[in-house]
């Protein structure tokens, strides 16, 4: 995955297709090629070949598989990045990781076990 795409995707980019809403609770599965915005709350499985982005007010519960995880919020689960994991100031992440590449910000929360995968 070029470097270019991770910048061409932001919390802001009308390319996301799908958005948990804030103040909005979604417990379930999906699994898409297409990028992931949670401003809310979600609870279960996240399959995508695609970026998920975790903004301040949203946060996670559960399973997630994708190219790419950006949190600005609150993450919880496991996370299995083909491409990288960022985790930004003052976000959080609470459980295993397994990526590619990995990125923290003075600031952010890795609570659990990461494992770089080739």
């Amino acid at each position: 995955m070029p470097q270019d795409k991770y910048e061409s995707i932001s919390i802001d980019s009308t390319v996301i297709e799908t958005v948990i809403s804030e103040r909005t609770r979604f417990k379930g599965n999906v699994n898409t090629d297409k990028p992931i915005r949670i401003d809310g709350e979600f609870e279960g499985e996240i399959v995508s070949t695609d970026t998920v982005i975790v903004t301040q007010t949203g946060s996670f519960k559960g399973n997630i598989s994708c190219a790419s995880l950006i949190v600005y919020g609150k993450g919880e689960g496991t996370a299995t990045c083909s491409e990288l994991m960022d985790i930004k100031a003052e976000a959080s992440f609470t459980g295993d990781v397994a990526t590619k590449n990995i990125v923290t910000y003075p600031g952010s929360l890795l609570d659990g076990t990461c494992k770089m995968i080739k």
